[in-house]
């Protein structure tokens, strides 16, 4: 990946809508080469998919919570893999912190969090009693993008 590439996905970031033809203008590059430029992250899983990004708060979902678990060692994949089935679920990952695996879910309000948890969660088979759940309050920054640093040669 060089600087061009990077600029590009720092472009795309902002609007994956963006002609091949003003992306190209931006790079200063013709917009057939854009598009093969973008066509190869595509193919190399630097973009994984264009996608429409809701804020979850703003569309009924008032509670945002990051759930810490300890799990049984044996059943680590399988634990995960069953949490990341799950529509709540944002974010599932395995850690090297305080916890075996730290879930990122959205819920309605408090209740449906609770009901969440003890319905859904507790009952998958290999999590450990011990739990942390965290809400979240206030969201200061939420984003999925990633700022390349990029030094563009002046022509």
């Amino acid at each position: 990946m060089d600087d061009i590439d990077k600029e590009i996905l720092n472009i795309l970031q902002n609007n994956f809508r963006i002609s091949y033809k003003v992306l190209g203008k931006k790079v200063k590059m013709a917009a057939s080469s854009v598009h093969n430029r973008v066509q190869k992250l595509l193919e190399e899983g630097i973009i994984k998919k264009e996608d429409t990004i809701v804020n979850p708060m703003k569309a009924g979902f008032g509670t945002i919570a990051i759930l810490g678990l300890s799990v049984d060692p044996l059943k680590m994949d399988e634990v995960a893999e069953k949490i990341a089935s799950l529509d709540e679920v944002q974010l599932i990952a395995t850690t090297t912190g305080d916890h075996d695996i730290v879930a990122r879910f959205f819920a309605e309000n408090e209740k449906s969090l609770w009901r969440f948890i003890n319905e859904k969660i507790k009952t998958i088979d290999g999590i450990k009693p011990r739990m942390d759940v965290s809400s979240f309050i206030d969201i200061y920054k939420m984003t999925h993008k990633i700022n390349f640093k990029v030094e563009m040669k002046e022509e």
